[in-house]
């Protein structure tokens, strides 16, 4: 069971590289090459400045199949919390990320840890950082420069050799997929609110420890100011 959580916490902690100026795009013609869709889709990415996420996340693994209840913050660029909490409000998991390091604390045990952000990769087997975690929970996802087929029939398709996309028509990523060796990381974003930001996302990772989790979200706020309390109980004990 604490081995499905830190798969769940390394997961959810994960995807931006911060907002980026980026040229002027002409929206009224469809896009005809690779470049030109990846441009709509960047200047499409719209970060709020705060985030607050909260609903349920249902994690999948070989031995084990359990829905929680879960709240996430951001504030761009500097930090990520999370909250893991079993039915009736009861705390499984407190952590939090910033772009140098990431914090445990783990209720059921009593136990607490600070690693460097750089282990990351340690956990999925594939190297990833704050700023990929913070695409993802942020829903904007930039595609990574790369040569790509192009193709357009329901939805756009960016196809390479290590990254594969599949866009909607209105710029918005719908699927990504990054397979490095025998590792793969594939999410997802569905149900687009009227603001355009999905209320459903699927992440799924395929490695010697698969997984999955699927987070369905029962309330969205952008910008609006959040504290992050993150305080280790003197009687917890630290994990090296």
């Amino acid at each position: 069971m604490n081995k499905i959580y830190t798969l769940l916490i390394i997961s959810l902690l994960l995807h931006s590289c911060g907002l980026k100026k980026v040229d002027k795009v002409d929206f009224s013609v469809p896009p005809q090459n690779d470049k030109e869709l990846i441009a709509r889709v960047n200047a499409k990415n719209n970060y709020p400045e705060w985030l607050y996420l909260k609903g349920k996340i249902n994690l999948k693994n070989k031995d084990q199949n359990v829905t929680l209840n879960v709240s996430v913050k951001n504030r761009k660029d500097s930090i990520i919390w999370l909250n893991i909490s079993a039915p009736f409000g009861i705390e499984v998991f407190r952590a939090q990320i910033t772009p140098d390091s990431i914090y445990f604390i783990n209720r059921r045990n009593k136990t607490w840890c600070i690693k460097s952000s750089s282990r990351i990769k340690d956990y999925l087997k594939t190297e990833i950082s704050f700023d990929e975690v913070q695409e993802m929970i942020t829903a904007n996802t930039r595609v990574v420069k790369e040569k790509y087929s192009f193709s357009k029939d329901k939805h756009y398709t960016l196809n390479s050799k290590y990254f594969n996309y599949t866009i909607s028509a209105f710029y918005r990523i719908l699927n990504a997929s990054l397979v490095e060796d025998e590792n793969k990381i594939d999410y997802s974003f569905s149900d687009f609110n009227e603001n355009n930001f999905p209320k459903e996302f699927n992440l799924k990772i395929k490695s010697k420890e698969s997984f999955e989790a699927t987070l369905n979200y029962s309330k969205i706020e952008f910008n609006s100011q959040q504290i992050f309390p993150f305080k280790i109980p003197d009687s917890y004990v630290e994990i090296k």
